[in-house]
C-alpha cells in the first residue's frame, strides 16, 4: 500500500510539473506572439531587394521591431506603380530608387515630409529632397568586361556602342529590362549628348539612329538575369552594372571584372528613402526610414552587400577594394528635370521600335 501511495503521489507530482511546464511554454509563446503582433507593419517598395537583400533586410528590421512586407520591383516600375496607386496607396515606405524617381514622386504629391536625425551626416549636395526624401547610398553605373579581355578590344566610351557597324559584343536590355532604373540611366547617358530641351522628347532627331544602332548591334537578354551573366556565359564581352555589384561578380559569375572608365562619363544614381503620404498615422513608416538610414544599419548593409553609404558615420564600412576599383572613374550627372520629363517617352519609343 505504501508503495502504491508513493507511486500515485509521484504520478501526481509529474502531472503537476508537466502542467507547469506546459503553461509556462504557452505563456512564453503567448508573449512571443504578442511581441510579434506589436511589430510595426511596413509595406516596402524597393528596387534594392535582389541578391538576398530583401531577406536580409526583413530579418534585420524584425530585430528592430518592424514587420516588413518587401515588394521587389525595377526602379522605373517602383515609380510607375506608386503613381498609379496615388489615390489608394499601398506602400508605406519606398527605398532604393534614384533621385530622378523620387523627385517625380515629390512632384506628384505622393511623399510625406518627415525628419531624420542623420540628415546632417550626409553631403548637403546629395540631400535634394527638401525633407520629402533622403539620400542613402551612391551607385555608379559602369561598363564591365572580364579582366582577361585586353583593353584594345574594349570601347572607351558609352557612345562607342552607337556606331552603325557591330564593333563590340555587348549586352542591351530587353523589353522588360528597360523598365529597370539602371537600364534607364544607361539610355539617358547615351541620349545626353543629343539633349535638346526644345524638342518634344528632349533630344535632337540625330539621337534616334544612334539608339537604333545600340539595340540593333547589341544582344538582348531575358529577365531575371544578373548583369554579369552574359559575360560569364560567353554571350557578350561587355555588359554594365552598378558599382555595389562589382565585388560579388567573382562569386556569382565566376570571373574577375574590369571597369571600363568611359571617357564620356559614368552616370551616378543616389538611392533614397521616402515615406508615402497616407491617411492616418505614418509614424511607424517614419521610424523605419530613420532606422534604415542610420549609421548602424548603413554600416551593416555596406559590410554585407558592398554598398557605398553616404552617411559619413558609416563611411568606414565601405570596402577598400571597391574604392580601388572605382578610383579615377569619371562620373557625369544627368539633368533630373530633363530625365523625368522625357524618360517615359524614350522608353515607349524604344519599346515600340527597337525590340525583336
Amino acid at each position: 500500500m505504501k508503495m502504491g501511495k508513493r507511486m500515485r503521489f509521484g504520478l501526481r507530482w509529474l502531472t503537476l510539473c508537466s502542467m507547469v511546464v506546459l503553461f509556462a511554454g504557452c505563456s512564453q509563446q503567448s508573449q512571443h506572439g504578442a511581441k510579434a503582433s506589436k511589430a510595426a507593419k511596413i509595406v516596402l517598395y524597393s528596387n534594392s531587394l535582389s541578391s538576398g537583400r530583401g531577406a536580409w533586410l526583413k530579418k534585420e528590421a524584425a530585430k528592430a521591431g518592424f514587420n516588413i512586407t518587401p515588394v521587389s520591383l525595377g526602379g522605373g516600375d517602383v515609380i510607375n506603380r506608386l503613381v498609379s496607386e496615388k489615390n489608394k496607396p499601398v506602400a508605406d515606405v519606398v527605398y532604393g530608387s534614384s533621385q530622378f524617381g523620387f523627385t517625380k514622386l515629390q512632384q506628384e504629391g505622393i511623399l510625406k515630409k518627415f525628419d531624420v536625425n542623420w540628415k546632417n551626416d550626409v553631403p548637403a549636395g546629395d540631400n535634394q529632397g527638401d525633407g520629402y526624401f533622403y539620400p542613402l547610398t551612391r551607385q555608379v553605373i559602369i561598363q564591365i568586361a572580364d579582366s582577361k579581355t585586353p583593353k584594345s578590344a574594349l570601347p572607351t566610351a558609352w557612345s562607342d556602342l552607337t556606331g552603325s557597324s557591330p564593333k563590340y559584343k555587348y549586352m542591351v536590355p530587353n523589353k522588360t529590362g528597360i523598365n529597370g532604373q539602371t537600364s534607364q540611366v544607361v539610355i539617358a547617358t547615351l541620349l545626353n549628348k543629343y539633349k535638346d530641351p526644345s524638342a518634344p522628347d528632349g533630344v535632337s532627331p540625330k539621337a534616334w539612329p544612334a539608339i537604333k544602332n545600340f539595340f540593333k548591334n547589341g544582344r538582348q537578354f531575358g529577365n531575371p538575369q544578373l548583369f554579369s551573366n552574359p559575360i560569364a556565359k560567353k554571350q557578350a564581352t561587355i555588359s554594365y552594372t552598378f558599382s555595389s555589384d562589382l565585388l560579388g561578380i567573382k562569386k556569382v559569375s565566376g570571373f574577375d571584372p574590369q571597369v571600363i572608365n568611359s571617357t564620356d562619363g559614368n552616370p551616378q544614381v543616389i538611392e533614397q528613402v521616402g515615406v508615402v503620404k497616407k491617411s492616418g498615422n505614418t509614424k511607424n513608416a517614419e521610424r523605419f526610414a530613420q532606422w534604415l538610414g542610420s549609421a548602424r544599419t548603413q554600416k551593416k548593409l555596406a559590410k554585407q552587400f558592398n554598398t557605398w553609404p553616404l552617411n559619413k558615420q558609416a563611411a568606414s564600412a565601405i570596402n577598400p577594394k571597391e574604392k580601388e576599383m572605382l578610383q579615377g572613374v569619371k562620373t557625369t550627372n544627368i539633368d533630373m528635370k530633363w530625365f523625368n520629363k522625357n524618360v517615359n517617352k524614350w522608353i515607349q519609343k524604344i519599346s515600340l521600335n527597337y525590340f525583336d
